[in-house]
């Protein structure tokens, strides 16, 4: 099964127009957070990050281990950057601090991609452990709650429009469709909600829900989900969301966008959605009205 597209071209892979080593998406100067950073989708944002010349890049996560490996790979092919792992949960408010504090201390942080998620164990929702099916609230809703509110309350000066970019799922438009796994996609749609409120509370950012394609990690193992071919790359989540960190995003702020659309037709298309602020379903396809329903 394969899922409609409002653009003609949907891609699999990152496209050329998105390599992030282009120079007029050069986050050079540019300090950059990537949540979950030590797994599949987190360490490709990483490295496309760095393959951008971002100064700084603080890659955190729950597993510590991970990060490490990750800093120190990278470390050697990237040495223009500076990487920093550090242990955070992002459901603990006191630790979401202490990693603000600790970034401010270096600067401004003015990218945020907040790819850290939990899928609590598939089953239907009566037969399911009930702590277990509330992490994913604690991580996905809380977490990105408490990342967006230390965002936008830095104690340092902002440098631009800051960029903070949710990595959600395409699941979403399929709601009980995808299968039995109510405390991920509910808690998916509620943190989509929170980045909405969040760009609509503080115009003087961008904030983005992305959808990062269908990608074979530990993630999509665990859901046992059928029927899809789980044969996206990675690096189309990373190269996208350097894209939009850079300076040709500013129509698709607010939305939710998938990083398989092809971004040249979006682009072409800008005017339209312009004129359609609140509904980009309207203006570059129709099937995104179902999402709509759904929320």
């Amino acid at each position: 099964m394969s899922f409609p597209s409002p653009t003609t071209i949907f891609h699999n892979n990152p496209s050329p127009f998105i390599d992030p080593t282009q120079q007029h998406l050069s986050a050079a100067g540019r300090i950059v957070l990537v949540t979950g950073g030590g797994t599949t989708i987190g360490k490709a944002i990483v490295e496309a990050f760095a393959k951008a010349k971002a100064d700084h890049i603080f890659l955190v996560g729950r597993r510590l281990n991970l990060l490490i490996v990750v800093e120190q790979k990278l470390s050697k092919l990237y040495p223009q950057t500076k990487f920093h792992a550090i242990q955070t949960d992002i459901a603990k408010e006191d630790e979401v601090k202490g990693l603000f504090q600790e970034i401010n201390n270096v600067g401004f942080l003015d990218i945020l991609v907040a790819n850290a998620g939990y899928l609590p164990e598939p089953g239907k929702s009566a037969a399911t452990e009930t702590s277990d099916w509330w992490k994913g609230y604690e991580i996905n809703v809380l977490g990105t709650y408490l990342l967006a509110k230390y965002f936008i309350n830095q104690s340092q000066v902002p440098r631009g429009k800051p960029v903070f970019i949710g990595v959600n799922t395409s699941a979403n438009h399929l709601g009980p469709a995808a299968g039995p796994t109510s405390g991920y996609l509910t808690s998916k749609i509620a943190a989509a909600s929170v980045v909405e409120f969040f760009q609509a509370e503080y115009p003087d950012i961008r904030a983005f829900n992305v959808a990062p394609g269908l990608v074979s990690s530990d993630m999509s193992a665990k859901s046992n989900v059928e029927g899809y071919a789980f044969d996206d790359s990675p690096s189309l989540m990373a190269n996208f969301a350097v894209w939009l960190a850079g300076p040709d995003s500013d129509f698709l702020k607010g939305r939710f966008v998938w990083a398989n659309w092809d971004v040249e037709e979006l682009i072409a298309a800008k005017d339209k959605i312009a004129a359609n602020p609140e509904q980009l379903h309207v203006t570059v396809g129709g099937w995104q009205e179902g999402y709509a329903k759904l929320k």
